[in-house]
């Protein structure tokens, strides 16, 4: 320094940067300890959450196959995968679900093997396998591809079922799907445009008619679609 007060003062600041230093030293052998004692912690919670996910795995199978032979999939086959991964927030497992629609079929992973059609109903059989009270937004796309008839209600009672816990959105074309809505909209297209509209009594009536036979406004397609209507409220 300069002046022997600048001396003073950098013989002070030395003093509290050598304390620090020291006790850095000191404790160094602590942390590394403490680190190695988390690292165990991590690891058998990881063994434990690893152990439960392999023991549900096979109920929530169960579950699942049983939901989707209701939806029209029943020579499906569902598995879970299971690999060992660095231990972090979400445990120690990479976890694969591998499916095939026919048992003749060989597995594999969902993301490869399964159509549009086939996951959106996967995924609706797993959530309900799975399904407990939250406030979870859940979207269907195509979840009525290549179902039609008792499948077709099938569909439409789980999906009401899962609603119970849940706000399900559902794009469909399906009557027997669309019966079971708390709320329904139609979407009609003009040109470049869509409009969005929501339908009540006679104006849902006239849609299900459509959505059943093309004909809104005839009687008969009426009656099946107030039917419809009726043994889905039940």
């Amino acid at each position: 320094g300069r002046t022997l007060g600048d001396v003073v003062g950098f013989g002070e600041e030395a003093k509290m940067r050598v304390a620090e230093l020291e006790h850095l030293l000191s404790t160094a052998g602590n942390v590394e300890a403490a680190v190695d004692q988390a690292r165990e912690a991590l690891a058998a919670v990881a063994s434990e959450l690893t152990e439960v996910r392999r023991n549900t795995a096979g109920d929530i199978t169960l579950l699942a196959l049983s939901h989707l032979d209701d939806m029209g999939l029943g020579g499906a086959s569902l598995e879970f995968h299971f690999a060992p991964k660095e231990e972090s927030a979400n445990g120690a497992d990479q976890v694969e679900l591998w499916f095939s629609s026919d048992a003749r079929l060989d597995p594999g992973p969902v993301q490869t093997v399964a159509s549009g059609g086939e996951l959106s109903r996967l995924v609706l059989a797993v959530r309900l396998a799975t399904q407990r009270p939250g406030t979870v937004t859940l979207v269907f796309d195509e979840v009525d591809a290549g179902v039609g008839g008792e499948t077709a209600l099938a569909l439409g009672q789980k999906l009401a079922d899962l609603s119970a816990g849940a706000q399900v959105l559902c794009v469909t074309h399906l009557p027997q799907v669309a019966a079971f809505a708390d709320v329904h909209y139609m979407v009609e297209r003009n040109g470049d445009a869509a409009v969005v509209k929501r339908v009540t009594d006679k104006d849902r009536l006239r849609e299900i008619s459509r959505m059943l036979a093309g004909l809104p406004d005839s009687a008969m397609s009426h009656q099946a679609a107030a039917e419809l209507l009726e043994t889905a409220s039940r």
